[in-house]
């Protein structure tokens, strides 16, 4: 493969330290966001096959106006790893240099993306375990799997802005567990854990390439659907009803039943502020409660 250039590994970093008897070859590279959308800073992500950087979802997904659909790649070749820009509208940069060909990653590089910092690495398999834990215990709910809530209320900021300034659609959807009480008390909170993990998973299955997810703590949860209208929503929240609805959950010889109350909102001129949509969407969800639960109210 070309260069057009061929930097010099950085000798602070960790391959940099290595002794010139260990096999580099048992290292791995890594991407870790660094500067960037608040959303994005402490998004890692392993090189084990090719990885595309920029705005769509599959890859490294980047928040990043700036940044294209298909941005940049960096693919794993034997001990190496290639850096190639893929016509993105803004270009890539690698330590401060435009990159016009394929380049050879060196542990401790940066790479400029629109108005994003990567860094690359090189970790041992003990490291990149431990990557991966600490990037799961940052951004995701460890019952369900969902996004935490800070990275989700920092994406549907985001995302809000975004709809104002574009005059796109945005939707937000509150959810709950109807009678996840009874539940508790009549089989234990292991089984009403367990109700929740399952029913977090059919709203990450029902919501994911469409928007965001989030628990906000308890039974509780919250959706957003960019570029969504309301009709659409709602038959989002409907499968998501329907399945909770129709799902035996299952722990040991227990099942349960379960279902759920949704309400929806639609950003409108008059928000100020994602707060104001999510509060909409949260009085949608009390009435959907005062109607008789199991029910969807916009």
């Amino acid at each position: 493969m070309s260069l057009a250039r061929t930097l010099q590994p950085a000798t602070t970093t960790l391959a940099g330290q290595l002794s010139e008897g260990i096999d580099e070859s048992a290292f791995a590279g890594s991407l870790l966001v660094i500067a960037g959308a608040q959303a994005d800073i402490g998004t890692h992500v392993l090189v084990e096959d090719a990885v595309v950087i920029g705005r769509e979802p599959d890859g490294l997904q980047l928040r990043d106006g700036r940044c294209s659909r298909r941005h940049v790649r960096v693919s794993p070749d034997g001990d190496d790893h290639w850096l190639e820009d893929l016509g993105s509208t803004n270009g890539t940069l690698l330590n401060g240099a435009r990159v016009v060909g394929p380049e050879r990653l060196h542990d401790g590089d940066r790479i400029r993306v629109g108005q994003t910092t990567l860094k690359f690495t090189l970790v041992d398999p003990t490291e990149a375990a431990y990557l991966r834990r600490m990037e799961q215990l940052a951004s995701r709910d460890a019952l369900t799997g969902l996004l935490a809530n800070h990275r989700f209320s920092s994406l549907l900021g985001e995302a809000f802005r975004t709809a104002r300034s574009l005059d796109t659609s945005l939707v937000v959807m509150m959810m709950d567990l109807d009678g996840l009480k009874a539940i508790n008390d009549r089989h234990g909170h292991r089984m009403g854990a367990q109700t929740i993990r399952l029913v977090g998973r059919i709203i990450g299955e029902e919501t994911r390439g469409r928007g965001e997810a989030t628990r906000f703590g308890g039974d509780e949860f919250c959706v957003f659907l960019p570029r969504v209208d309301r009709a659409r929503a709602t038959q989002v929240a409907e499968r998501i009803r329907c399945r909770v609805e129709e799902t035996p959950f299952v722990l040991g010889e227990t099942t349960v039943r379960a279902t759920m109350s949704i309400g929806v909102a639609v950003a409108t001129p008059s928000m100020q502020a994602w707060t104001e949509l999510q509060e909409a969407a949260d009085r949608a969800l009390y009435r959907a409660k005062e109607a008789g639960r199991n029910r969807i109210a916009g």
